[in-house]
């Protein structure tokens, strides 16, 4: 079959590798190549890891041993083992990882997007459209095209979605000292008032990724630029304990992202006809669950496991979306709990490794 991907991020290039090994020919269409590095790392857990491994991806990475939680201070508030085969990982390093496992027949094309899809009467579709005017006509038709999923849309057109109220700003720094100090700890700064946060995860043995956690509706940046994103964090942390002011000044600007997650409920399914979602376009989940990642690796592998040879697509989808959603429906759930826990002044469950199980 022919499969068109639309997205080449990490749930895309998994969807396309993982379909290749029974044979199925897929073309990714990704509309800016470059975005890629904006997401800096992440953790990345072991059932994620385990899949990547059967593809014979295997990015470095730092294992993560330990989760501590710390004041504004540097005190440290809590300590507890972090789940076994944790990584730090860099985004550029498991892109780079996918894009060389991709079978020979899938190709990717760059600086295009999809703009829209075109049904048939009986809700099939016929064709997409992308925003360069071409049209793309395929068996399988798989929306990985992010949190704002276009594909999403086309299925659920008035499924209510809105921003969260945490944004989160993420920074690299490059700096074997800072690698050093990070070692194989996860660690995450918390304002005692809640709603700012600060965490560090070691990436490799020259890279850190920090990120900022905050609660947009008590807490603004003056602009959108990088240098003015980066001097927001300075303002909110800049004077907490060491090391968190040298990992700052450590900070190129350039490389300094702002993250607006959304919030949305789960949608009724995760696929009509001949067209699916995976990744973040089937369900957005928010950035306390470190589990965006892992979940986009294994909505791929799954999919491609249930269509594998069977000629009836549809119910090979239909199963899917089920076995999917009732996995991420918790996700959910357990995200928003994150989220109104970080909300709030710090307590004892505020203090406990932010990873939905």
């Amino acid at each position: 079959m022919h499969i068109a991907v639309f997205g080449g991020g990490i749930a895309g290039l998994m969807s396309a590798i993982s379909l290749g090994q029974y044979g199925h020919h897929s073309s990714i269409y990704e509309r800016v190549w470059e975005s890629h590095e904006a997401g800096m790392g992440f953790i990345l857990l072991q059932e994620a890891s385990a899949c990547l491994d059967t593809f014979g991806v295997r990015p470095s990475g730092m294992p993560l041993n330990r989760y501590c939680c710390r004041d504004a201070r540097g005190t440290v508030l809590h300590s507890q083992s972090m789940p076994a085969g944790a990584l730090g990982v860099r985004r550029r390093e498991l892109i780079e990882s996918l894009v060389n496992a991709l079978p020979a027949s899938g190709f990717i094309t760059v600086n295009c997007a999809l703009d829209g899809i075109e049904f048939d009467s009986c809700g099939t579709v016929a064709a997409a459209r992308l925003d360069t005017g071409d049209f793309v006509h395929a068996d399988i038709y798989v929306g990985a095209d992010g949190m704002r999923s276009r594909t999403r849309h086309a299925l659920f057109p008035h499924w209510p979605s809105c921003p969260s109220q945490v944004h989160e700003i993420t920074g690299l720094v490059h700096s074997v000292d800072m690698a050093l100090w990070a070692g194989n700890e996860f660690n995450k700064f918390h304002a005692a008032g809640g709603g700012i946060a600060l965490g560090v995860v070691p990436v490799d043995p020259d890279h850190v990724v920090w990120y900022l956690q905050f609660d947009s509706q008590r807490f603004t940046p003056s602009g959108q630029g990088p240098e003015a994103l980066l001097d927001f964090v300075d303002r909110m942390v800049g004077e907490w304990a060491a090391p968190v002011p040298d990992l700052l000044a450590m900070t190129d600007s350039s490389q300094v992202y702002l993250w607006r997650p959304v919030d949305a409920d789960m949608v009724p399914r995760f696929h009509q006809d001949n067209l699916v979602l995976v990744g973040d376009a089937a369900h957005p989940l928010l950035p306390f669950t470190s589990q965006g990642v892992c979940s986009a690796i294994c909505d791929a592998v799954t999919l491609a496991d249930l269509i594998g040879g069977n000629n009836d697509t549809t119910h090979a989808l239909s199963c899917y979306s089920a076995q999917r959603r009732e996995k991420c429906c918790a996700y959910i759930q357990e995200g928003r709990k994150l989220k109104e826990r970080f909300l709030m002044p710090l307590s004892a469950d505020s203090l406990l490794l932010p990873i939905a199980d």
